[in-house]
């Protein structure tokens, strides 16, 4: 009757008709499209409300430092270069990569496997030792520091900031195979935190970079502190890093000099102070509301590197005070969303990389901050997605791709994931009821009234082939029937086969009969 009534459907309704997908539809025929089914689709709210909230505040940051870039540097590249949109065009391109490789690590492989027993972020940082030894032979000096390295006169890159994540992922995989997983002691630790970690800082001081290095450690110690590392036994660590700073900084002179102009900037406005004092005049004239987007005037070649290391202060003078702060919350919430992201993370490694790359983040632009105010010296750290620099903006879109890859496996990575994905089905033989009193019940079955029949069974691990099984399957019965042969001989256990006369107790397996005395006389008790 189905079939007649389909018959008389018309050409037109049938087409207009809907139909029921079919279980087999590829992901490309879905409705919801490849990406969104795989990012949204049955993944719980808790998971995807602080990874939406990451991608709007990161995304938000970065367009708003478009913004400020072109306003920062409209009236110098205009000067240098006769093209007003030189740097807005520039930083574009440089967004447009690191988007792209941002994309490529949040949608490729696994983060457990850029980890360092993997061998991932071994070759990562392997790289980036190379690049830090070619800063020595090839890089160009700016700034007395050398630590860029001149691509054909079109990109300028900077090894230091490329290690950041690479450094992140390290430490995460080394302090998860310590704290979670136990597969390395405390030496192996110790010794593997000083090579992949100790001898690129090293190289970074050297250039010298002294910003970086104290914002990689800072970090590294965070994460150190999260994974379980005793406070007296950092706090040893941390006593140890600022004795060695102190060092630093009296060995070179700019290093002291710039540590006593955070101390009273306007002791020599003219001088070693004028870039700290113009900052600060900058934010003054500001006020509350500031003097609107494109009418600073700082940027007018008074203040240096405006668009770069200084570009808050322009923030701060165009927007003023009520700007500046809308900025720093909307970083709070991308540094919250990101914290969210690895307190659902169902590994410590997961953990570790995303408040890792939060650390980072945050550090960096408290640091940034902090100096333009003159609070502390000045290191040349550009603000994050907000200062100009193609390094910069590059390692920092990769950094927030590592979180996103976190937040991706937090849904598809829980533990009873995991667990089940180790299941696997080969091979092997059902047992009957015969088979289970043999092995549960105090009697063994009798092997004529044993059945076999052909079945699975699921196991935990990898798939075994068939004569893998059924070898297996043997050794394990044998073991079995001579376990419990040994246990009758021991036990003289009764045997509950199928033959239920042979299940009856006889006359000579009867119980014994005692004597027992009580008040009133002596009687027989069973």
């Amino acid at each position: 009757m189905a079939r007649e009534k389909q018959q008389h459907i018309p050409d037109d309704e049938r087409s207009s008709a809907p139909t029921r997908p079919s279980r087999r539809s590829t992901p490309e025929r879905s409705a919801y499209g490849i990406i969104p089914e795989r990012m949204i689709a049955g993944v719980p709210a808790r998971i995807m409300r602080p990874r939406l909230v990451f991608i709007a505040s990161l995304t938000a940051l970065v367009l708003f430092g478009l913004v400020m870039v072109y306003s920062a540097s409209s009236v110098e590249a205009l000067q240098e270069t006769g093209n007003s949109y030189y740097y807005l065009i520039k930083q574009g391109i440089f967004i447009g990569i690191g988007v792209l490789a941002c994309t490529m690590v949040a949608l490729g492989k696994p983060y457990t496997l850029l980890g360092y027993r993997q061998g991932g972020a071994k070759t990562l940082m392997i790289f980036v030792l190379v690049l830090l030894l070619a800063v020595f032979a090839l890089g160009s000096a700016a700034g007395g520091a050398r630590r860029w390295i001149n691509l054909f006169g079109i990109f300028t890159l900077q090894p230091s900031e490329l290690a950041k994540p690479v450094i992140i992922l390290l430490a995460a995989d080394i302090f998860a195979a310590y704290f979670e997983e136990r597969s390395m002691n405390g030496m192996q630790t110790i010794k593997q935190l000083g090579i992949m970690l100790g001898l690129p800082l090293l190289l970074i001081i050297i250039e010298p970079d002294t910003g970086s290095t104290i914002i990689i450690v800072l970090t590294v110690v965070v994460m150190a502190f999260l994974s379980g590392y005793s406070l007296r036994m950092l706090g040893m660590l941390i006593a140890a890093a600022a004795l060695a700073f102190v060092v630093f900084v009296l060995i070179e002179p700019y290093r002291l000099t710039r540590f006593m102009v955070s101390l009273d900037p306007w002791a020599d406005p003219f001088g070693t102070g004028y870039q700290a004092t113009l900052a600060i005049m900058a934010f003054a004239s500001g006020g509350v509301w500031g003097r609107g987007i494109g009418n600073s005037t700082m940027k007018y070649s008074y203040l240096p590197e405006a668009h770069n290391d200084f570009i808050l202060a322009i923030i701060g003078e165009e927007l003023g005070l009520v700007g500046t702060t809308v900025l720093i919350v909307l970083f709070l919430v991308m540094l919250w969303s990101a914290a969210e992201i690895a307190r659902q993370s169902p590994h410590l490694s997961g953990k570790l990389v995303a408040i890792g790359v939060a650390i980072i983040f945050g550090v960096q632009f408290f640091v940034n901050a902090l100096g333009i105010l003159g609070i502390t010296p000045m290191t040349g750290k550009t603000l994050p997605f907000i200062s100009y620099g193609g390094s910069s903006i590059i390692a920092s879109l990769i950094s927030a791709g590592l979180v996103l890859r976190v937040s991706i496996e937090s849904h598809s990575a829980s533990p009873y994931a995991i667990k089940r994905s180790r299941f696997q089905v080969h091979e092997g033989v059902a047992r009957d009821a015969s088979d289970y009193i043999e092995r549960d019940a105090v009697g063994a079955a009798g092997a004529s009234t044993s059945q076999r029949t052909r079945g699975f069974d699921v196991v935990e691990g990898r798939a075994r082939t068939a004569r893998s099984s059924r070898s297996a399957e043997r050794a394990s019965r044998s073991q079995r029937v001579s376990q419990h042969s040994g246990e009758r001989r021991a036990y003289k256990r009764i045997n509950l086969s199928h033959d239920a006369s042979a299940r009856l107790r006889q006359s000579s397996q009867g119980p014994r009969r005692r004597d027992v005395r009580h008040e009133g006389g002596s009687r027989g008790r069973s």
